[in-house]
């Protein structure tokens, strides 16, 4: 059901190494009459800070959009808390019924169940756009909070479809006033991805309590199902941006993500410590005690929520979950938080009441308590930070996390930036009681298009606003107004054409700022600049772009994709245009993906000073027929060197209709062995990669280098050279 392309390139790899050592490697010779020329001087001066190249450069943006958490999560379960109005997902047989109650569960609602007859059964379906699915040979662990006040006996689990149980448990209940965690283990039998549900048919009749119903996949990492993870992991991304987007704002209090609520805090704003009887299928028991298990977890509803569609941000994975995915995949997390304005582009951006009513000092609160969950010491003198640090300890991560930055915001503008100065200066007032809030950065919300940011339109919104903030006399230097947050949705012809975009920023010590590009693709493709979605030419563009965007790295200090997940059902989604697309079982990776992949694979930690001439009578732009005709460069090239291994690494990006021969001039460079060449190539600038027909994907040689070499630039292409030096 899975493919892993790390072995597959593994084995690409070793292969090539072989042929170099028999000599096979073919030798790289210089054209006599090259089309261009790529000029790299081996010498770059490493203290200079704008060859320094950002670190955390390229990363993930992941938002709950597109039912992406249903899909992501290892829980199979619709609605196991029964926090939603309805009863949706869940069905009745052989005289059962079941009913939500708002109150009495083990924290908030739950489940009546009424069994009149013996073997009568309730049922859930599942997420509708990622349907119950089983392996065979995979375990699954259910597990169910049960108030048996008016039952006594065994009831049977199990996954089903009309025709016969797939994966199959039972637990014998005990009448007990009190809530009892029930658990058992089913084995799968065989693998079926269509047409299931969650069976529990009690063998007596009687009534009973439910509440926190869960099936969970062994098949995962970190609480979310592997296929949806191992793709991610194979980006290794620098970051992880998360959970939003416009989730984090919402229109109103039920639909802003609360970090708090994924985390089980109650209304009293602390962390919910469960105590309880656990019983396993064999009848053995003990008592367990827990904090911010998923039970106590109360779901606000999503924002992308279409009409009355079940949306519910369930929390299963909520920030502790974000954490350790970001820990698992050697990512640096990167949380958003909302700053108390509701969305301002899907309602009217109205002040939120916060938590305890007290408005934007709730937010702020929040977002300190946050910084003390993820980073604070439980030994602390400060009690704020060691309750916070130790309810991250109670729910089993005793050591910080690895953070540095947190976003106050979403693609808000005008009112929003005196509510963002309260938070600088918030937490600049903590940080002198105590250095923790000190050691991380504030993200700052810049609108949502391109026009917003600095040589476009206004000049930058949040740019105008540091440079009043610093002429104000409250800070000295505009770095200290935080990270600049980009995000822009624009046509493939204006990446091309705006890959110089930040190399005029601002480079002076008390004027320059550093920009986080939290969100980008190019994905508007209307009228005459019509293409498909998630065409090559669109992963060109982008990957055009990131050439800019790496020869900036010392002010573009850190950029992702946006967003990660979509539905393979395109009438699913509430966003067309995303990085990867997930079935129940199986996800595509997109052109875009891999452009993102061989980008954050190759990242240079020092940029190398490289020149491209074209020969004479060669053009060095082209026209994009159909798109209005737009005039743009053909080739796209940085070159920088790896901070461990030394590596030359050369990026050539063709968007161009035409092969190009290029000689590339190595200047003051010791070549030390075969160059590793990864390229991703199609004539067709429209190709998709599709499910099952992935026809784009990188391909892996080596070639003999050295002093001046060729290599030609296949059309519609995006190259990385990684040579060794000495």
């Amino acid at each position: 059901m899975k493919k892993n392309f790390f072995s597959a390139l593994a084995a690409v790899l070793v292969s090539g190494v072989m042929l170099a050592a028999a000599g096979c490697a073919p030798t790289a010779k210089a054209f006599d009459s090259p089309d261009a020329t790529l000029s790299v001087n081996g010498e770059t001066d490493t203290t200079d800070a704008r060859n320094i190249i950002s670190d955390t450069l390229f990363g993930v943006f992941l938002e709950d959009i597109n039912y992406a958490s249903y899909a992501m999560d290892d829980n199979l379960v619709a609605n196991g808390l029964f926090e939603a109005t309805t009863m949706s997902h869940w069905q009745i047989a052989n005289g059962a019924s079941i009913s939500r109650n708002e109150t009495g569960g083990v924290s908030g609602g739950c489940a009546t169940v009424s069994i009149g007859q013996h073997d009568g059964s309730v049922i859930n379906t599942g997420f509708a756009p990622a349907p119950m699915a089983v392996e065979k040979g995979v375990e699954y662990n259910f597990s169910a909070f049960i108030k048996a006040t008016d039952y006594d006996g065994k009831v049977t689990i199990s996954v089903r479809n009309q025709q016969k149980a797939l994966a199959q448990a039972e637990i014998t209940v005990s009448q007990s006033e009190e809530w009892v965690k029930y658990s058992a283990v089913l084995k799968a039998t065989e693998t079926a991805d269509e047409g299931l549900s969650l069976y529990l048919t009690f063998a007596e009749s009687g009534s009973l309590d439910l509440d926190g119903v869960a099936l969970e996949t062994t098949d995962s990492t970190v609480g979310i199902k592997n296929y949806m993870y191992e793709p991610v992991k194979e980006l290794s991304p620098k970051f992880v941006r998360f959970p939003g987007g416009c989730v984090i704002e919402g229109k109103n209090m039920d639909s802003t993500y609360d970090w708090k609520n994924s985390i089980g805090v109650g209304e009293d704003g602390k962390a919910t410590e469960l105590t309880y009887t656990s019983v396993a299928a064999d009848g053995t028991s003990q008592t367990v005690t827990t904090t911010g298990e998923p039970v106590t977890r109360t779901p606000n509803t999503d924002i992308w929520q279409v009409g009355s569609n079940y949306y519910q941000m369930e929390y299963g994975i909520g920030f502790y979950e974000y954490f350790l995915l970001c820990e698992s995949l050697g990512a640096s997390a990167i949380p958003i938080l909302n700053c108390g304005i509701a969305c301002m582009i899907q309602s009217n951006g109205a002040d939120l009441p916060g938590r305890n009513g007290n408005g934007a000092e709730d937010y702020i609160q929040d977002a300190l308590d946050l910084v003390a969950f993820a980073i604070g010491d439980p030994d602390s003198t400060d009690e704020n930070e060691a309750y916070w640090a130790s309810v991250r300890a109670a729910m089993g991560h005793e050591e910080p996390f690895d953070m540095h930055y947190v976003g106050i915001g979403n693609e808000q503008w005008g009112r929003y930036f005196d509510r963002y100065e309260m938070f600088i200066e918030a937490f600049k007032e903590a940080a002198e009681s105590n250095p923790l809030y000190g050691k991380v950065e504030l993200i700052v919300g810049n609108g949502a298009v391109f026009t917003d940011t600095e040589t476009n339109g206004s000049g930058g919104l949040a740019r105008l606003e540091a440079l009043a903030y610093q002429a104000a006399g409250k800070i000295e230097k505009v770095s200290e107004y935080g990270v600049h947050d980009h995000h822009y949705y624009m046509n493939y012809t204006d990446f091309l054409k705006n890959t110089d975009h930040y190399d005029s920023y601002s480079r002076e010590e008390n004027t320059r700022y550093d920009v986080f590009v939290g969100e980008y693709s190019a994905n508007q493709t209307s009228g005459a600049f019509s293409t498909k979605n998630n065409s090559w030419m669109t992963a060109l563009s982008e990957a055009a772009y990131m050439t800019g965007l790496e020869r900036n790295g010392d002010v573009v200090k850190l950029a992702a994709y946006a967003p990660m997940y979509g539905c393979v059902d395109s009438s699913l989604n509430q966003w067309a245009v995303d990085m990867m697309y997930f079935t129940n079982t199986e996800l595509v990776r997109s052109a875009n993906y891999y452009v993102q992949q061989i980008f954050m694979l190759n990242q240079g930690k020092y940029l190398m000073e490289s020149e491209l001439a074209y020969a004479d009578g060669m053009e060095s732009t082209f026209k994009i027929v159909g798109a209005s005709n737009a005039i743009v460069d053909k080739l796209y090239t940085v070159a920088s060197t790896d901070g461990e291994t030394g590596d030359l690494i050369i990026k050539i990006v063709n968007a161009s209709p035409e092969d190009i021969r290029i000689n590339i001039e190595l200047s003051d460079v010791s070549v030390a062995g075969n160059a590793v060449v990864t390229e991703l190539q199609s004539d067709d600038s429209e190709a998709v990669n599709q499910l099952g027909d992935i026809v784009i994907s990188p391909k892996t040689s080596e070639l003999k280098v050295g002093g001046t070499f060729g290599y030609l630039s296949m059309c519609y292409s995006v190259t990385v050279i990684r040579i060794p030096v000495k």
